[in-house]
């Protein structure tokens, strides 16, 4: 047995498992122990979006391919986090943005969401809203606890949320 063999054997590693974000990466959201929805947003055949909902929530954005990003605390796929009154259309927007991202080779400049989707794969989790519960006040929770966790924002997110926002010294 070659040693890339022995190696993939002893730590259960496969070419078809764990190629990205799982719900145990979502662990910090202790609100709900597992999103409402996963799945890979670039190589996918259903360009509308079809299992995605056209509701309101929000979602975390994170790699692919297994590459964890390095936070104060700790590792984590997660580089963003977002909220929308329609997650399809927004995943399709974050698609479709990403790939320019990657097809561009650096001759403008993009958000750091699009370009860690660009260098790193993205797949999607969501949690729709329930009840009277608003999009962003769901967001609210998924950044607090990813802070908590992490000690830090995801990279990708360029503004604080309100009631979140850093003591500056």
């Amino acid at each position: 047995m070659d040693a890339v063999v022995f190696l993939l054997h002893i730590t259960g590693y496969s070419k078809s498992e764990n190629k990205y974000m799982r719900d145990f990466h979502l662990r910090f959201f202790v609100d709900r122990p597992y999103p409402d929805g996963i799945e890979e947003l670039l190589d996918i055949e259903d360009q509308d979006f079809l299992w995605a909902p056209n509701t309101a929530g929000a979602y975390v954005l994170g790699t692919k391919q297994r590459t964890m990003l390095t936070y104060p605390w700790g590792n984590s796929p997660v580089f963003f986090i977002g909220e929308s009154r329609d997650l399809r259309k927004k995943f399709a927007e974050h698609r479709r943005l990403i790939l320019s991202a990657q097809k561009d080779r650096g001759e403008q400049t993009w958000w750091p969401r699009y370009q860690y989707g660009a260098s790193f794969g993205a797949t999607v989790a969501w949690y729709s809203v329930r009840g009277a519960q608003f999009p962003n006040k769901l967001l609210y929770g998924l950044l607090a606890t990813f802070y908590d966790m992490y000690g830090s924002i995801p990279l990708g997110n360029s503004s604080w949320p309100s009631g979140l926002r850093p003591i500056q010294g």
